[in-house]
């Protein structure tokens, strides 16, 4: 077959390079990164380990070694004839995928780019997936550059490699090859649809939990480090497993000791007798890398690590800590840490804990990740208190490895999590945990405490999305989008927690408040209100059937107080009757209790209600100083009303309840493209930009309006004028009145400096300014902008901010000079669909101004959901865009015009568009 050169253009998009590490289906890990020049010794040797029947399916001949021709077809690594990838571990290749441009270079019945695609895997580490991986990296390069169509050729018995395009999810033609019937051509198209997608997201879960059972469920742990000194780590770590029962089998390892524990001790990994599922290391950081690579030359197949002298110190820590990985890499392995506290699994048929501490774990439902082993020891020692137990708990460390995104995948398949909860002081991979948690949030409840909420880096005042789009607020967007609860405190975490593992969502809003005490019911209702929940209004005949079962003085309508008299009975009684009433979404119930028994029966009665109620109890029980402390809320009773320790928090629950279960009810349309934005014709400009200027930087005004108009956003495009002559004679051929602005890219706010002049309304005027310009500004003017005035209108700003991991964040607000003053704004993680853009705008506190506000006529909302989309797909679309600003962009009665556009482009791509289930990405 004969190659030709794809034709890409030096200003387009170059393929990415995969450079990073996957999860098999059994739990292994491989690198993948391209094919370069340097392999050709070990291309020999994956050739030979060939069995004859992978050399004729990939070769159709029975070839006994690889000739140089063959040789040099492999290493042709020019991105413009070829694409190969290759799947390697411990430094050796297992697996090798190639695409070449098709002789023709077209395919299929819109003759559209095509290339040839082929794989080659070892016998011995076929079945795991490693075509697959291979094929979405190949599939992922070719599509940036303008391929859409794969064909391969292959025997017609080998239904292997067709599985390979199904599984992926690629839909096939099967062609037989007229010229020899035992061979065909399948063609397929490589457009990432949702079906490919979904394919590889469903084997991406499942392959990432088979990956972390040896972690999480081992059958055999080695202890290196264990040691007979009960203060030190490894001797704490190992009386931790043993007490606790752990039910496979425990080996320490120390050199020095014959028993430890009651234990068979052996002298290295080297010497234990039976395999490996987890080994723990508990020895000094310069240790442990050497350790790794024994653990891995053994085939242990996955480790803790719980030693600190890490990344977390720094400079020689950090090179430890790559070490380390590229140690658990080049032995398939996972690891959770280094310096971390450990892993506890309740299963009665695992009973592992593996922690350096005693954590006195309840088995329950909650399973908890923590970057912090002190907020982890925290929380287990309240959620004790509370009686709320756990499925499992992860302290992850430093996350070398293991990270929140894997063990969501993992908890999403195990059945005795209900809920998850994450404490996180840092992300990974914002985009990637977004997508993650949006499919997990769809099963399971996802709760967060997010560490670090202030500004620790105020982002430079040149862009106004950027003030606008506070780090904070992009997690806010990012965790409403994927369904996360966040909370602020433990207390708070634990008791939604148990809220969510023992009774319903609320079907809405309304609330009725039952209590004993009239002043603890105000406080809820109160709570209620400033939660954006709604205080019920009762029916006539709720409140007739509580006037049956309350004593003679009580409150009978919302709140309700049934006053100190109040037995258990009445109080059931009540709550049931309100509980029944069709305006009633949930109930909090507030109680002051007197004594012990009394707090007992009140739960007790509460207790009976929680287990047949559709809809959701929350309770607020204060206990006096003559209750004994055993009695008193969170005092570890195992109950099945969730208790709050405030009015506030009761609320706050509530609140977040009704959240998820809007969540779940939501239905987002799909994100469909626009086709009349001219996005690769974008993507040349900016490319041609930082060829000319490669450190990037802020565009010219006429350039970034250029690129907008392209994409299909309405701009009131703007003449730049280097002189006075030239701006009187742009201002005649746009026709007066005008407005005059600094050119100069950089000025934060040209207003603030005498750098804008508005209505000008004759030649003379126009002098004028362009002189008050000059003067004004001196060098930092660099010319001047031209532009017709806009019609008055609503004005908005719209923005976009691209970094790395959270990739583009979208932004829509009130625009104009005041824009940062008001900060109404909202925020969404791109890529949004019409529907997202429509609530953004929606959500706006300005937004009636827009909608007929006290009789205005109405304006074109649709036209500003259209800006944001087409913004929101265009940074998608351009990595290499860092920053848009459009203010204002002005609201008419029909469409919209934007009238000031500032862009920044950064040579480096960084919105972390290409996952590739790369676990560096985690």
């Amino acid at each position: 077959m004969t190659d030709i050169t794809l034709r890409v253009p030096k200003t387009a998009t170059t393929p990415p390079v995969p450079d990073g590490d996957a999860v098999l289906v059994d739990g292994s890990t491989i690198h993948l990164r391209a094919l370069v020049a340097e392999d050709r010794a070990a291309l020999v040797s994956f050739f030979g380990g060939l069995s004859p029947e992978s050399r004729h399916r990939r070769f159709f001949s029975t070839l006994t070694n690889i000739g140089p021709a063959l040789l040099e077809r492999f290493l042709d690594v020019d991105q413009n004839r070829a694409i190969a990838v290759v799947a390697e571990r411990a430094g050796e290749i297992v697996g090798i995928g190639q695409a070449h441009r098709s002789e023709s270079g077209r395919a299929g019945p819109d003759l559209e780019p095509s290339a040839e695609v082929a794989f080659a895997v070892l016998d011995s580490m076929q079945g795991l997936g490693i075509a697959t991986l291979l094929l979405e990296s190949l599939a992922s390069q070719a599509r940036s550059v303008g391929i859409k169509h794969f064909t391969a050729t292959t025997s017609s018995d080998n239904t292997a490699m067709r599985g390979v395009f199904q599984a992926a999810g690629f839909v096939t033609v099967v062609e037989r090859d007229p010229s020899d019937v035992s061979l065909v051509t399948i063609r397929f198209s490589i457009l990432d649809d949702a079906v490919a997608a979904m394919a590889r997201h469903h084997r991406e879960n499942l392959a990432t939990a088979a990956s972390l059972q040896p972690l999480l469920k081992p059958r055999s742990i080695a202890v290196i480090g264990a040691s007979r000194n009960p203060t030190a780590v490894g001797g704490r770590v190992l009386h931790e497993l043993v007490s606790h029962g752990f039910t496979g089998a425990v080996v320490p390892v120390n050199p020095y000791a014959e028993t430890l524990g009651g234990l068979a001790v052996v002298r290295s990994i080297a010497d234990v007798p039976i395999p490996i599922d987890l080994a723990i290391v508990a020895t000094p950081a310069e240790q442990v890398v050497g350790i790794v690579e024994q653990c891995a030359s053994v085939g242990v197949r996955s480790v803790l690590v719980l030693s600190a002298g890490f990344s977390e110190i720094g400079g020689e820590g950090r090179e430890r800590q790559r070490l380390l990985l590229a140690a658990v890499r080049n032995g398939g392995m996972r690891l959770v840490g280094p310096n971390c506290l450990g892993i506890v699994t309740t299963d009665p048929a695992v009973r592992m804990y593996a922690a350096f501490t005693s954590l006195d774990v309840t088995p329950g439902a909650l399973a908890m990740m923590s970057q912090s082993g002190a907020v982890a020891i925290a929380i287990v020692s309240l959620a004790r208190d509370m009686g709320v137990g756990f499925s499992s708990i992860v302290s992850v460390g430093n996350k070398a490895d293991v990270s929140g995104n894997d063990l969501l995948e993992y908890w999403d398949q195990d059945t005795r999590t209900k809920v998850i909860a994450l404490y996180l002081e840092s992300f990974g991979n914002p985009r990637k945990f977004g997508r993650i948690a949006r499919q997990v949030s769809r099963n399971k409840p996802i709760l967060a405490i997010k560490a670090a909420r202030s500004a620790a880096g105020v982002r430079a005042a040149a862009s106004h999305t950027a003030a606008l789009a506070a780090d904070d607020a992009t997690v806010d967007a990012l965790f409403e989008q994927a369904g996360v609860l966040r909370v602020d405190e433990p207390t708070e975490l634990l008791t939604l927690a148990s809220a969510l593992v023992h009774v319903p969502l609320p079907k809405g809003r309304r609330v009725a408040i039952v209590g004993n005490a009239g002043g603890l019911a105000i406080l809820a209702a109160d709570a209620a209100s400033y939660e954006n929940l709604l205080l019920a209004t009762l029916t006539d005949d709720t409140i007739e059937a509580l006037r049956g079962v309350a004593p003679d003085n009580a409150a009978v309508t919302n709140p309700i107080d049934l006053t100190a008299l109040a037995t258990a009975t009445q109080l059931r009684d009540a709550t049931e009757h309100v509980l029944a009433d069709s305006g009633v979404d949930a109930v909090i119930v507030v109680l002051i209790s007197m004594d012990a028994p009394t707090t007992a029966a009140y739960r007790a009665a509460l207790d009976s209600l929680v287990e047949r109620s559709p809809k959701p109890i929350i309770a607020v029980l204060a206990a006096s100083p003559t209750a004994t402390s055993s009695d008193a809320p969170g005092s570890g009773s195992k109950v099945s009303v969730p208790v709050a320790f405030s009015t506030r928090e009761a609320a706050l629950v509530l609140r977040r309840m009704a959240e998820r279960s809007e969540w779940l009810g939501r239905l987002e349309g799909p994100d469909l493209p626009i086709p009349d934005a001219d996005l690769a014709r974008i993507r040349v400009i900016v490319k041609t930009w930082l060829i000319e200027q490669p450190n990037g930087g802020s565009l010219d005004a006429v350039a970034a309006a250029r690129i907008m108009d392209i994409a299909g956003v309405a701009v009131n495009q703007p003449v730049l004028a280097a002189d006075e002559d030239a701006a009187v004679d742009a201002a005649q051929r746009i026709g007066y009145p005008v407005c005059l602005k600094a050119a100069n890219p950089n000025l934060a706010h040209r207003s603030d400096v005498g750098g804008v002049h508005l209505a000008l309304g004759d030649d003379f005027s126009v002098a004028a300014a362009f002189r008050s310009l000059q003067h004004d500004l001196r060098n930092d003017m660099q010319g001047a902008l031209v532009q017709a005035m806009s019609s008055p209108g609503v004005e908005m700003i719209v923005g976009l901010q691209n970094s790395i991991g959270f990739g583009p964040t979208v932004l829509v607000g009130s625009g104009g000079r005041t824009a940062e003053l008001w900060r109404d704004t909202a925020i969404h993680l791109a890529p949004l669909s019409r529907t997202a853009a429509a609530a953004m705008l929606a959500s706006l506190r300005s937004f009636p101004l827009l909608n007929g506000f006290r009789g205005a006529p109405c304006l074109d909302s649709d036209a500003v959901v259209d800006a944001i989309v087409r913004v929101a797909q265009l940074g998608d679309a351009v990595p290499e865009l860092r920053d848009i600003t459009i203010n204002p962009v002005i609201v008419h009665a029909t469409g919209v015009t934007a009238v000031d556009v500032k862009m920044t482009l950064s040579s480096e791509e960084v919105n972390g568009r290409n996952e590739l289930r790369l676990l560096r990405n985690h």
